[in-house]
């Protein structure tokens, strides 16, 4: 069995997430399991990757697609279920199904890994022309590595420094995390219960909250910030513009006290 576990959250967007598998065909070691945790994508998602995860099956990488019904935004839900399936699993990499992982992605978060621990990086965001020249044999080739723009360099720089220092001298909301890039040592993962499932809708609050409860724990958990070291690729695509944190769904109990070990999480709390 892997000791890691690579869970990728879709939904409903085939073209980038098969552009994501494939970047863990050239990945650089081959020690670990796919989990795709899928929000309620339609049944053309999954015949449409069907290929790909036999071609990782075929390479040794085991793979699984965790499904459950389209009942609105729902990750923290599915992402505790895909951890459920793994539970050999001792590091849990968190991405993205938009999100093509550079070919040491895998072997990084492994060889940083540690008890107790938990894993924070970022992303270069394509632009729109740049997703649109990227198809399958371009991602094999790995050709989307060449991608980085100054500004996104300078950006994830600046996210490693704000992370570095914010997390030294325990300033609140630091590290920053991103979901769409991030590892828990699976111990770590289960002594705060994982995701809280209360966060409904999309929006601030699953990351954050994760990040708050573990970062409250005595002692402290140890943060390995690989910004600048470890960075996915993000495609471009449309998304709905922000909306003020007072209209967030989740905003005012992301501003309670929340408890450090979730009520409603991995395990649930009998009713």
């Amino acid at each position: 069995m892997s000791s890691a576990a690579v869970i990728i959250s879709a939904y409903n967007n085939a073209p980038a997430l098969r552009l994501s598998l494939l970047g863990y065909l050239r990945q650089d070691c081959s020690d670990f399991r796919l989990i795709i945790a899928d929000d309620g994508s339609t049944t053309d998602l999954k015949e449409e990757i069907a290929p790909i995860l036999e071609e990782l099956n075929a390479a040794g990488i085991e793979t699984d697609h965790i499904w459950h019904e389209d009942r609105g935004f729902r990750k923290n839900i599915i992402l505790n279920e895909a951890v459920r399936h793994c539970p050999e699993s001792e590091l849990l990499i968190f991405t993205d199904g938009d999100c093509i992982p550079p070919a040491s992605f895998v072997r990084t978060h492994i060889d940083q890994h540690c008890p107790r621990s938990f894993h924070v990086a970022g992303a270069y965001r394509l632009t729109e022309t740049a997703t649109a020249s990227l198809k399958a044999e371009s991602v094999l080739n790995g050709d989307h590595e060449s991608l980085k723009e100054p500004d996104q360099i300078r950006d994830l720089q600046r996210r490693f420094r704000k992370s570095k220092w914010g997390t030294l001298f325990r300033r609140r909301h630091r590290p920053k995390i991103l979901g769409l890039n991030m590892a828990f040592d699976r111990s770590l993962f289960e002594e705060i219960n994982g995701f809280d499932e209360k966060f409904i809708g999309w929006g601030l609050g699953e990351d954050s909250d994760l990040r708050d409860r573990a970062m409250r724990l005595r002692p402290r958990p140890i943060v390995r910030n690989l910004y600048t070291v470890n960075d996915v690729f993000h495609q471009w695509h449309p998304v709905p513009p922000p909306r003020p944190r007072r209209e967030l769904e989740t905003w005012e109990y992301y501003r309670q006290d929340r408890p450090i070990r979730c009520e409603t999480g991995l395990q649930q709390s009998p009713a």
